[in-house]
């Protein structure tokens, strides 16, 4: 993918999710606050997250890697089934962190070689999304109070879905104009 897809893509998942909470606060609060907990969610977001990494492991050209590139077929359902079993408490917590860890790895490669200066704001949100992401796998409960936080506050989780509308216009706008 290219750096205008990636500022249009991330910039309407952020926009979309700011307008849901603006639009729908109640109805948004209730699901932020049963997602750490929720069973389904959390096997559908655990398998998301670990084919992510079955599918970086495989297109990544390491030495130590290579020679057991074959036994990813197994390796990945068998590390769904486990974590889904032995990790079931927050394990969308930790789901959400693992994705959080592994999206930025294509965007960094797309970006590292695109000459405008501009694309260090995409560099640098993707970098806290990793350093995020690392978090909440090691200490999955942070993400359980931050939602219990915030939106127990509504004029705070309206704010914030303000910042996150513009932060996913800033993208779509960066994606439209400077980083063509």
């Amino acid at each position: 993918m290219t750096l205008p897809i990636w500022c249009y893509l991330l910039g309407t998942l952020l926009c979309g999710l700011g307008l849901s909470i603006m639009v729908l606060p109640d109805k948004m609060s209730r699901l932020f606050n049963a997602l750490p907990r929720h069973q389904v969610a959390s096997y559908l977001l655990a398998a998301i997250a670990w084919v992510w990494v079955g599918y970086a492991l495989w297109t990544m050209d390491l030495d130590i890697i290579n020679p057991y590139k074959n036994y990813l077929f197994i390796a990945v359902p068998v590390c769904i089934g486990l974590s889904c079993w032995w990790m079931e408490n927050l394990l969308s917590c930790r789901a959400i962190g693992a994705i959080l860890t592994l999206f930025p790895y294509e965007l960094l490669h797309v970006a590292r070689v695109h000459p405008s200066p501009w694309r260090l704001v995409l560099v640098t949100f993707a970098y806290l999304c990793i350093v995020k992401g690392m978090v909440l796998i090691l200490y999955p409960w942070y993400l359980r109070q931050s939602i219990v936080f915030v939106t127990a506050r509504p004029w705070l989780f309206k704010t914030m879905a303000g910042a996150t509308i513009a932060l996913g216009g800033l993208f779509i706008g960066l994606g439209a104009t400077v980083l063509k």
